[in-house]
Order: structure tokens, then sequence, then C-alpha cells
């Protein structure tokens, strides 16, 4: 594989969630994670390409909902990209990746560079 793409730092982290996806409830653990994406241990529903919501249960009370794509997914594991998320999600979303890392301060210095280029149309590239 070449130089690394990333943009957002991945923490190794285990967090138990549910991937909703057609209706259905899939209890995963998360094996790694960034503001920009997350990594499970492998899940056989999960098949690359399928859009799905991810949920962490923070508290009773606290829960983080993340739309999501599944990007990848084999016996190795499952990648999916977070497509959206409200402010409350990604600041819960920013605290737990910053918990996790061993430079918190990375984390908000990486805040200061958009995720995504822009083509000359205005979009995402």
């Amino acid at each position: 594989m070449g130089a690394e793409k990333r943009r957002r730092s991945r923490v190794c982290a285990q967090f138990d969630a549910y991937v909703y996806i057609d209706g259905e409830k899939i209890p995963v653990s998360t094996q790694n994670i960034s503001l920009k994406g997350a990594f499970f241990c492998p899940e056989p529903r999960l098949a690359a390409g399928r859009d799905c919501t991810l949920v962490f249960g923070l508290a009773k009370d606290i829960k983080v909902r993340l739309k999501a794509t599944i990007v990848r997914s084999s016996d190795e594991g499952v990648a999916i990209d977070f497509d959206s998320m409200d402010e409350s999600a990604f600041f819960h979303l920013r605290n737990m990746v910053r918990y996790s890392s061993q430079d918190a301060d990375r984390i908000d210095k990486e805040l200061q560079v958009p995720a995504f280029d822009l083509d000359p149309e205005g979009g995402a590239s």
C-alpha cells in the first residue's frame, strides 16, 4: 500500500455499538475509530457499499448516531466511513477519539485542516 492518505488519526479503541441496516440491529465492537470512520470485528451481515446508521450508547440517555457507508467487509473486519452526524454526535465522537488517543492535542489540530478536497464545482472529491 502507498503513502498514508488519511487526514484523521485512527486510534485503537474498543467501543460497543449497533449498526442499523435494513431494519436489523447488529451488535458490533470497534477495533479502531477516527473522526471520519471506524473499523469493526468481522460481521458477515455487513456488506460493502451499503448505507447504515451506527449508534454508540454512551450512557442511559446519551446515544451517538452517525450516518455511514460500509466501505470494506472481509474476514479481517468491517470498515465504515461516516457520512453525516449532528453537532451533538460530533462533540461526543471527538471526545471518544481524544480520550482514546495518546496525543489528544493532535486530534484537535487535525480539525483545522478540511477532511475533504473540494473539486472546482464545489463538491467533495
